[in-house]
């Protein structure tokens, strides 16, 4: 999760740590520093700082903004009086500039910088005085750097063969692509039988979705334990795409489980919440055991049904596996987060969450986000409600 050698925020909280005056964990109070927060809780500030959780969209936009206005002072002498376990008084500029403890810091941050692989310009950070060049490796930290994200073992067998024929087409071929691909797959080649069964699921191939054959080629992939592919077979008999029976999707997405799929991880959740099990029941426990393991994969879906599980019973639970979604862009949660801020009356970061769920791919935005825009903040301007109900009104139709 966060290695040694990425420039990470978890990484960062441990070199504060072993520099501070009394080595005590402190990476809540680094976050509070950092932020100008104190209501967080210390789980949450930990998934943030393991790479379970990205840093939120709210911490990023406030960091932005200090940083750009020049107005970190505050919080990089917070960080000094943290490392000094005291309150320095004085010039705040010359306290930080003069602080032997945080050279130590930034000299532990540029030993990490210079093993980060993702860092092509390793001098970017080499400043005039300390304040300069800790906050430039907090803009790394925060606001370029993508946390590590927390995978399971890795269960996937890769067949190097067929991978080599797969990416050779992929890689080379140009106008008769999907036409080679097609001849790959019809070889039986996993990856090309993968490939086109999604591109026969979304219709690119013939302008127009065909479920059968789409089908056919993830069945061939399934059978060479491809994980979506297994998920696909599960997943279309599960929303009658095609007709087959209950135990050939019950084998499949417990195959697709069994190659650690995270889609599967969440639909046998839902297929323990709405009664689609040999059982014939409910079983919300089962079902949040399996959000909660597709949702360590990072996967949105999961982290939306977890949120809706405990929305009635454990309303600020639910928001933090609703930010979770909205922190990885997800649309639907952007805006699910929009409303609740909305509703609070915090009108500003209602309408951050709302710009954020139309910036998404097209056909993953959320249409209701468009309405909110346009009946909260841009009734008075003609030209912006026009064209938010416009786009709210298309996807709308596209449902």
């Amino acid at each position: 999760m966060n290695e040694n050698n990425i420039l990470s925020l978890g990484n960062f909280c441990n070199v504060m740590k072993k520099n501070s005056s009394n080595n005590i964990a402190i990476q809540s109070e680094v976050f509070y520093a950092l932020f100008d927060v104190n209501n967080i809780n210390a789980t949450t500030i930990n998934n943030y700082c393991i790479g379970i959780r990205g840093i939120g969209i709210e911490y990023k936009k406030e960091f932005e903004e200090k940083y750009n206005n020049n107005k970190l002072i505050d919080s990089v002498l917070s960080l000094v009086n943290l490392l000094d376990n005291k309150i320095n008084q004085g010039d705040k500029l010359e306290i930080i500039n003069n602080s032997s403890r945080l050279q130590n810091v930034i000299n532990d941050l540029q030993e990490i910088v210079k093993k980060d692989d993702n860092i092509i310009d390793k001098n970017k950070f080499n400043k005039d005085t300390k304040y300069e060049t800790i906050t430039s490796l907090l803009h790394y930290i925060i606001l370029e750097n993508k946390q590590p994200v927390y995978i399971n073992e890795d269960k996937i067998n890769i067949n190097n063969k067929e991978l080599n024929e797969y990416l050779k087409v992929k890689l080379l071929f140009g106008e008769n692509y999907i036409e080679s691909l097609l001849s790959l797959a019809n070889k039986e080649n996993v990856y090309a039988c993968a490939e086109i069964g999604s591109l026969y699921y979304d219709g690119i191939i013939n302008g127009y979705q065909e479920f059968e054959k789409a089908f056919k080629y993830y069945l061939m992939a399934a059978k060479k334990d491809h994980p979506k592919a297994c998920w696909m077979i599960a997943n279309m008999i599960l929303n009658k795409r095609v007709k087959y029976d209950f135990d050939t999707m019950w084998s499949y997405l417990n195959k697709a489980i069994s190659l650690n799929s995270a889609a599967s991880y969440n639909t046998m959740g839902l297929c323990w919440l709405r009664k689609i099990n040999p059982e014939q029941k409910e079983d919300k426990e089962k079902a949040i055991k399996y959000f909660k393991k597709s949702a360590d994969f990072g996967y949105v879906y999961a982290f939306n049904n977890l949120g809706l599980i405990y929305e009635k019973d454990n309303p600020d639970l639910s928001l933090e596996y609703f930010k979770m979604s909205a922190e990885l862009n997800n649309s639907w949660a952007l805006n699910k987060v929009g409303e609740y801020y909305r509703k609070n009356g915090e009108l500003d970061k209602a309408k951050l969450y709302y710009k954020k769920a139309i910036s998404s791919p097209i056909k993953e935005r959320n249409a209701y986000a468009y309405f909110n825009l346009a009946n909260y903040y841009y009734k008075d301007n003609e030209k912006k409600y026009t064209e938010y109900m416009n786009m709210f009104n298309k996807l709308k139709k596209e449902d």
